[in-house]
């Protein structure tokens, strides 16, 4: 399906954060471009399933969450601009150990990955453009690293609250509390404890 190349701007100011895309190769890309609507709740990949996919949220509000021995835990947090992609099921081509699911009703951008992969051969620009979000991405799985393992729970908190404030408006507390590690009824006795030191 052709696209009109100006309904994807916010995705274009995105990508410009690492190279500017002139109008020929931008018009081009946008060929291969969907629009896609999942309505609160639902599901926009499955644990199981074989990632074929990269995308992008122009609005709305994405959890990614894994199965440990039969428990959801959370693991990232989506908003708008974000691009994201589960890079060890579309390279290895095994199913995904990571599900993708809407917390609010959300409009993202699609484009097949080895459609990807074939403008990468065609358009080099695309190809640094795809490199340099993916060690954005690989900063920000360190990062996480870090804060999965050197906090504890308080810290955890603590962090999220100064760092990504967002977090706390846009997804549960049932959720933060599985992302954090601690159980639902644990984090509002912390959120008490936090709020009360510091108004003493």
């Amino acid at each position: 399906m052709v696209q009109d190349s100006q309904q994807f701007t916010q995705l274009r100011k995105h990508l410009e954060t690492a190279v500017v895309i002139p109008e020929k190769e931008w018009h081009f890309l946008s060929n291969f471009l969907v629009t896609v609507k999942i309505p609160k709740g639902k599901h926009l990949h499955k644990i199981g399933m074989l990632c074929k996919h990269l995308w992008f949220i122009e609005k709305g509000a994405i959890k990614v969450y894994e199965n440990i021995h039969g428990q959801e835990r959370n693991t990232h947090f989506f908003i708008e601009n974000s691009l994201f992609i589960d890079y060890r099921s579309v390279i290895m081509e095994a199913p995904s150990l990571i599900g993708f699911k809407a917390v609010e009703d959300t409009t993202v951008v699609v484009i097949e990955y080895k459609l990807l992969l074939e403008l990468y051969d065609k358009i080099p620009l695309f190809e640094r453009i795809g490199r340099i979000m993916a060690e954005r991405q690989l900063l920000t799985e360190f990062d996480l690293r870090l804060f999965l393992l050197n906090m504890d729970a308080t810290q955890r908190y603590e962090h999220i609250m100064q760092n990504h404030p967002w977090i706390f408006q846009r997804f549960s507390l049932k959720d933060i509390a599985s992302f954090i590690g601690i159980a639902p009824a644990s984090l509002s006795r912390l959120r008490k404890f936090i709020q009360q030191g510091r108004t003493n």
